[in-house]
């Protein structure tokens, strides 16, 4: 039993507390997260962002004016993108924990009665919890009590090959599904609802959730409980406590305490389906559906393709397979499934498309035999809506679906052909179909088809000799046979469309094979009685032959009015085989003179284009060779101008090299200049030195010379001691003396700093008016403001 692959969708928005819980539930099984942030600043983008499999992408308010509106939307087609790589999709909410009582969920998910259905409602449960639990091990093992709430059963698994439409009603509290809708044989999944964990937090955080509603939402009273009053809140709350129970109880049948009515058990085209109601051929007996695989090199797709019919709610069927010669492991992996219903031949070379078939029909024994492509894989419930239309319908023998064009990593993609263009006939008589055939070609999808044995042993084998249109020989045979063909207009297989052409009907050389198998394959309406021609051709297309031709001539002369290689081919071959009198040669002879069977008029236009193309060509060549010429004169002028630049920027090198000397010997002047004026500095304050001696000195000398006087009036006063007095004066006179001569000492000295302080001013003056002080100007600013 393999994991089924599961992909959930949901919305978040600051539920960093309630994350851990989140992908600790989920990630077992669980295998990829589609998760749209609605703008969360509590640290819930870098949890997302470091998960290993959420893909975080920006929730979008499509309704700019409803949060609830834009949510369904999203809810409503976000899960499409996983038709064709999911099993099964989850449309939930952070808060929203879905399990199964006593079951792993991958456990649950891969069983045969639960692959059975399509949709697995939930039935809900509403858990509460006085307070917020510490972030550790999963919610429903360690908050088990709540109470049943009907607007929690909700629609949150499905699988996404089989649902159309999920219909969600605002907040997902109701659905109306479309599509292949089957219920598993009990309602076993539930959904516990963990919003009410702390009273302050849940009315915190939907205070905080009303002021996000939009307009449109308050007009319409969606989401009204995010405005409880919190006195309203906490009633709500009181009563939930009351009404609480341990819902892990062993007696407890959560199916039949959930609060109903369920939604889906009063749709009458949902139906539960389960193993008990299958019922699958023993081995020895004979299916009722044999699911006819021919196989080659599709390692990559045909698990797929087998688990896809192992899965169908009909399960009375065989799937007979051919590998054709594969390479690349395909037969390891269908050797791998042991159901018993499963068989295989390998061929040991590739014997091509027409004898693999041939060898899966003929090892075939169901009543009815659908078609399936080792690279597509038959959507739910394909089996059982065929048989039962061919069961309510006998007249039909061949009966079709919708293909479902998906590329090779199962995404929708576009077809190749335009496989609806039978919807939209008037009718699916033979006379239709015989003449979409005749002259449109194949418009029906062969791996859709489910075809009575009948029809098989009426028609005979494939014609090995075909292989691109083997499927329409096969389909016209059938008619002829009187057999008729009818299509729903039901997706019943999921059609690969590989890139480049891969598919055999659309790789390259198919170009080349189609129109050459489409000519024998015309050959067949050549041997139509003439009644079957009549019926295909009468009418309408009466006027375009001779009704008195036998069927090929008439064959012929319809083919020639279709401007195709393969028709126009088709009616010359048809007429060269068939002519038997004169005036068919001279009709031969007309008709190969002037229909174009072999394209040799669109040949010659093509030739003719081609020489006038070339002559186009050399034209442009001439140009090519002028603009040439006309660019080699731009790269001389341009090695020119180059050499300038290089001059050029020799010259400005040149020029820095001057101006950093100069910049070396202005840096020099400056420092000399700073010495020079520290000197005079020095000089000015010796000057000032020798001006206070000299003051000092004067005043000495005035001192000495009021002594003088003084001595004199003594001496004038001491005429009797004249020679005390002489003595005195004489050495006064010589005091006197000395003071002079130092006196003079002084004036010399103070005459030589003067002159040298004269020399040092004009010197000064003689630098200010230099070339070098001007330049040095803005240094002694800067040295200034320092």
């Amino acid at each position: 039993m393999s994991k089924p692959v599961v992909h959930l969708y949901t919305v978040c928005w600051d539920e960093a507390d309630m994350l851990g819980f989140f992908f600790r539930h989920y990630d077992p099984w669980v295998d990829r997260y589609v998760i749209y942030d609605d703008g969360s600043t509590d640290g819930s983008i870098d949890i997302l962002r470091s998960h290993p499999k959420v893909e975080l992408r920006r929730f979008e308010r499509v309704d700019p004016d409803s949060f609830v509106l834009s949510h369904k939307a999203m809810q409503d087609e976000a899960w499409k993108e996983s038709r064709g790589r999911a099993d099964w999709v989850v449309v939930t909410a952070i808060d929203e924990h879905l399990h199964v009582r006593g079951r792993p969920m991958a456990e649950y998910l891969a069983a045969p009665d639960t692959r059975a259905a399509t949709i697995l409602p939930a039935l809900g449960f509403d858990m509460n919890h006085p307070v917020m639990p510490a972030d550790h091990g999963v919610l429903v093992e360690r908050i088990v009590r709540g109470r049943p709430r009907i607007a929690f059963n909700k629609l949150s698994i499905f699988r996404p090959d089989a649902v159309r439409e999920t219909g969600f009603g605002p907040g997902r509290h109701a659905a109306e599904p479309v599509g292949d809708l089957r219920l598993p044989l009990r309602d076993t999944v539930m959904l516990w609802h963990y919003k009410h964990l702390g009273f302050e937090r849940n009315a915190a955080r939907e205070a905080e959730q009303a002021l996000r509603l939009g307009a449109t939402d308050v007009a319409r009273d969606y989401g009204q409980h995010y405005r409880w009053s919190k006195a309203r809140l906490r009633a709500f709350w009181d009563e939930m406590e009351q009404e609480a129970v341990d819902l892990t109880a062993p007696d407890l049948e959560p199916d039949r305490i959930c609060v109903g009515p369920l939604w889906w058990t009063a749709r009458a085209d949902i139906v539960r389906r389960g193993p008990r109601d299958r019922v699958v051929a023993a081995p020895a007996a004979a299916p009722l559906v044999s699911v006819l695989v021919k196989s080659y090199n599709h390692a990559a797709f045909v698990r797929q393709t087998i688990e896809s019919v192992l899965s169908q709610s009909l399960q009375d069927f065989e799937i007979v397979v051919t590998d054709d010669g594969s390479t690349d492991g395909t037969c390891e992996i269908l050797r791998g499934f042991d159901d018993p219903r499963l068989h295989l031949t390998a061929s040991p070379r590739n014997a091509g498309i027409s004898a693999a078939m041939n060898a899966t029909v003929g090892r075939a024994r169901g009543r009815y035999l659908a078609i399936l492509n080792s690279d597509d894989w038959a959507l739910p419930g394909r089996l059982e809506r065929q048989v039962a239309f061919l069961e309510a319908n006998p007249q039909v023998s061949l009966l079709f679906g919708m293909p479902r064009p998906v590329d090779e990593a199962g995404q929708p993609t576009q077809a190749f052909n335009d496989f609806r263009a039978p919807l939209r006939w008037p009718d699916f008589s033979r006379r239709t179909w015989l003449r979409a055939f005749f002259f449109e070609g194949n418009c029906l999808c062969a791996p859709s088809a489910m075809i009575r044995r009948e029809a098989y042993a009426a028609a005979g084998a494939y014609d090995p000799r075909l292989t691109n249109l083997q499927d329409l020989d096969m389909w016209i045979r059938m008619l002829a046979e009187g057999h008729a063909i009818h299509v729903l207009p039901d997706e019943l297989t999921a059609f690969r469309i590989h890139p480049g052409g891969g598919n055999t009907s659309a790789r390259p050389e198919a170009r080349l094979r189609t129109p050459f198998e489409t000519i024998q394959i015309l050959h067949r309406y050549a041997s139509f009685d003439a009644d079957l021609f009549e019926e295909v051709f009468g009418g309408s297309e009466a006027g375009a032959f001779d009704p008195a031709d036998p069927v090929p001539l008439r064959v012929a002369a319809l083919a020639a009015g279709i401007p195709s290689v393969a028709h126009r081919n088709l009616a010359l071959a048809l007429l060269f085989a068939h002519a038997r009198t004169s005036d068919d040669y001279q009709r031969l002879r007309d008709l190969s003179g002037t229909l174009d069977a072999l394209n040799v008029r669109a040949v010659d236009e093509r030739d003719g284009r081609i020489a006038g193309l070339n002559g186009l060509l050399a034209d442009r060549d001439a140009w090519i060779a002028g603009l040439n010429g006309r660019l080699a004169d731009r790269d001389v002028r341009i090695a020119g101008l180059d050499g300038l630049l290089a001059e050029r920027e020799a010259g400005i090198a040149s020029l820095d090299g001057s101006l950093a000397a100069r910049d070396a010997r202005i840096a020099d002047l400056a420092g000399l200049l700073a010495d020079r004026e520290g000197a005079l500095a020095a000089t000015e304050a010796a000057l000032s030195q020798t001006r206070a001696e000299r003051t000092a000195l004067d005043a000495r000398l005035s001192d000495a010379e009021v002594l003088l006087a003084g001595h004199r009036t003594d001496l004038l006063h001491a005429r009797g001691d004249r020679r005390a007095l002489e003595k005195r004066l004489r050495e006064a006179t010589a005091s006197c003396e000395a003071l002079e001569a130092d006196r003079m000492r002084d004036e010399a000295a103070t005459r030589d700093l003067e002159a040298r302080l004269a020399a040092a001013l004009a010197s000064r003056e003689r630098m200010r008016r230099s070339l070098s002080w001007r330049l040095t100007t803005p240094l002694r600013w800067i040295g200034r403001g320092r």
